[in-house]
């Protein structure tokens, strides 16, 4: 069995006790279907042959009143299942999406996972009413077969004929709308995944007068989107229009043996008024397509959700205290032949790094050299594919996740506020931050006089709030700040703070965070001046280690901070060197390592 197959058993399971009400509310309906026609027969041949149609009335009319009741029962349990359905598998997906580590996070692309998520989520939870749906109609359609031979086998025999030309057409459908629902939803993803990039860079594409081109860059899937989409409707189309011949050919084949029937005497008019009415719930079979397109999309929508959830997630990557606790420590670090990769290209290489505990190592190379992947592995956040990495002698991965989380602390470039109001955001974790903490993170990052002039401190809510982002990153650092964590992983986390300010934090962190293991990725010469180590990544693996004076007196590394003629600043001159300083301070275009 495939693993979308697995997966749509699973969701069905899942809603057993709602599937169960379903089938119920439908088969009550199915049957008191079946039973209707007998019922008219009977009145009709009692008022024929003169006899009372009371008893044959009353049937009716009770067996109207249970149809109806049953179908509308039906109809509330089918929503209400369908709904906890999606709402149990978004769940299910999302938890293990956020079990997954970055190098698995980073497979799909946001706007694909959105699709996934809810268009997909939603096809897939379907499942469980319409095979139910499928097996009452089955049932039905078999029930109705029967009668037909019951009641003339030779009309019967007669219908019989076509089942083998629906068991074709219907096994086909189903395969080939399976298949194209697949395509679409890819075509659909890259369309999705193409505009949430389009939205995250807008000003770039105002600033630069290219709105046009790329608006055609996203709706380059749209043909593809289009061509999967009218192709899975021709399907549809085509089957239903060979099933719609096949019913009426089958329809006066049988009608008119059953009306030579009648001639013959072997069929009484009410039969033939009741077998024409159980020849209609017979077709039922011939009518699936509707069904069969439900499935068939359903199980393109699961192959989707299966694939998220068969992405590898580290052990004990939710939290859910596997492995032992980290060991008390003051946060000694260890990296040996660290490899880190992502499809065929390798983010770093052999990485050899040992952090001693409480101090600060700077963290510097150019773009895309591998550091911010540096901070996320030493952070926990990425498992590498090979290689130990190790946290006061004990293997990071092997560790429960939750002490990892309470001994290592983040800060990010772009701190993303979640919470209901900044304090809330700030306190954000698994663990209460106590108001002393709280303030003093605030102070400490120097956060705390911007946001008492907010409308209500603290307590301002966060949706709404527009913040420079200078003022996201010192509220980041706060996070970081207000947890008890022995390391502390500093990501780029002052790149958009003016250089006094810089300074200001840097001091105020220094005497904050005195004692913990700093790890630094920055592109500021100040910083560096003041870390213990600096660590210089390049083309994916460390080049040099040593002092930030030691390292110096390579061209390629002061080649690093170098400033434009004109520019000035704290940081100049470096070693002698007539403009050397940190980089811009301008926030660069967003890079997909530093996101979180």
């Amino acid at each position: 069995m495939q693993q979308r197959d697995r997966l749509l058993w699973q969701v069905a399971r899942s809603t057993g006790g709602w599937t169960s009400l379903f089938l119920g509310a439908a088969l009550l309906d199915a049957a008191a279907s079946l039973a209707l026609p007998m019922a008219l027969a009977a009145a009709i041949d009692a008022a024929l042959g003169g006899d009372s149609t009371g008893p044959a009335l009353v049937w009716l009319v009770t067996l109207l009143a249970v149809s109806t009741l049953a179908q509308v029962a039906a109809e509330l349990v089918e929503a209400t299942t369908a709904a906890r359905a999606t709402a149990r598998l978004r769940h299910r997906a999302l938890g293990h999406l956020f079990a997954l580590d970055l190098g698995g996070q980073r497979r799909f692309a946001e706007g694909d996972l959105l699709n996934r998520l809810l268009q997909g989520t939603a096809e897939t939870a379907k499942v469980g009413p319409s095979l139910a749906g499928a097996a009452v109609a089955l049932l039905t359609s078999v029930a109705g077969i029967v009668a037909l031979l019951l009641i003339d086998p030779v009309a019967g025999a007669v219908f019989l004929l076509g089942a083998p030309v629906v068991w074709r057409l219907a096994r086909g459908f189903l395969g080939s709308s399976t298949e194209l629902t697949e395509r679409y939803q890819a075509a659909y993803s890259a369309l999705a995944a193409r505009f949430v990039d389009a939205m995250s860079g807008v000003r770039t594409l105002r600033a630069s007068g290219t709105v046009g081109r790329e608006t055609r860059r996203v709706l380059v899937p749209l043909r593809e989107l289009r061509r999967h989409g009218e192709a899975l409707w021709n399907a549809q189309r085509d089957v239903g229009w060979r099933l719609a011949l096949l019913v009426a050919v089958l329809q006066v084949s049988v009608l008119a043996t059953a009306g030579h029937g009648v001639i013959a005497g072997r069929v009484s008019p009410g039969e033939l008024i009741a077998l024409n009415t159980y020849l209609g719930y017979a077709f039922g079979v011939f009518r699936q397509v509707g069904t069969l397109a439900h499935l068939g999309r359903a199980r393109g929508s699961a192959a989707g959700i299966s694939e998220v959830l068969h992405t590898p997630a580290p052990a004990g990557g939710d939290g859910t205290g596997v492995g032992p606790p980290l060991p008390a420590g003051r946060g000694a670090v260890s990296l040996r032949g660290v490899r880190v990769t992502e499809g065929d290209r390798a983010l770093l290489d052999g990485v050899d790094l040992d952090i001693p505990a409480g101090a600060t190592v700077a963290v510097v190379g150019g773009s895309g050299g591998g550091k911010s992947t540096l901070a996320a592995v030493v952070g926990g956040l990425w498992r590498p594919d090979a290689g130990a990495v190790t946290i006061d002698g004990m293997p990071l991965w092997q560790a429960d996740q939750r002490s990892v989380r309470d001994a290592v602390a983040h800060a990010f470039e772009r701190p993303v506020l979640l919470g209901e109001t900044v304090a809330d955001a700030v306190a954000y974790g698994d663990r209460p931050v106590p108001p002393d903490a709280l303030r003093g993170a605030l102070r400490d990052s120097r956060a705390e006089s911007f946001v008492e002039r907010l409308p209500l401190g603290p307590a301002t809510p966060v949706a709404g709030l527009r913040l420079s982002g200078g003022e996201l990153q010192r509220l980041g650092l706060a996070r970081a700040l207000c947890r008890d964590a022995r390391i502390l992983v500093l990501d780029d986390t002052t790149s958009s703070l003016d250089t006094v300010t810089e300074r200001e934090v840097s001091l105020a962190m220094d005497r904050a965070a005195r004692h913990r293991t700093r790890l630094v990725v920055t592109h500021r010469a100040a910083t560096v001046r003041r870390a213990d180590l600096v660590v210089w990544v390049e083309d994916n693996g460390i080049r040099a280690m040593g002092s930030h004076e030691a390292l110096a007196a390579d061209p390629d590394y002061r080649g690093l901070f170098q400033q434009a003629p004109g520019d000035a600043g704290e940081d100049a001159p470096l070693l002698g060197e007539t403009r050397t300083a940190e980089p811009r301070t301008a926030t660069p275009e967003p890079r997909t390592v530093e996101q979180t």
